[in-house]
């Protein structure tokens, strides 16, 4: 079952049980024409391969530990950490351990 996404003035509590987390790994908080915010839920040695988007984004760990590849090298990420990517940097997502992340997506209107 897909989870609304917050409609302005609306708060969501990105500190979910565990349990719940489980069930939803990926949930658009909220999408709009410039910007967009994912929480994703990860459990250890699961990864998403090596991507990237339009846009600049940021990386928020929440919980747990997470490595980052980039082509610089591994970034390893720890609760309360925050990294910035440039537009169009590829890069992969590896869970050192259980963890939690907030994605924040800006949208650019690509040209055709």
């Amino acid at each position: 079952m897909a989870m609304p996404h917050l409609r302005s003035g609306e708060m969501a509590n990105l500190l979910l049980p565990e349990a719940q987390l489980l069930t939803v790994p990926a949930h658009a908080l909220f999408k709009d024409e410039h910007l967009e915010v994912i929480r994703m839920h990860l459990a250890q040695g699961r990864s998403l391969p090596s991507h990237h988007v339009q846009g600049p984004i940021t990386i928020q760990c929440l919980s747990g530990e997470v490595q980052i590849e980039l082509q610089a090298g591994p970034r390893i990420m720890h609760a309360g950490d925050l990294l910035y990517l440039e537009a169009g940097l590829p890069h992969a997502v590896t869970a050192l351990s259980e963890t939690s992340f907030l994605v924040t997506i800006v949208l650019l209107k690509v040209a055709s």
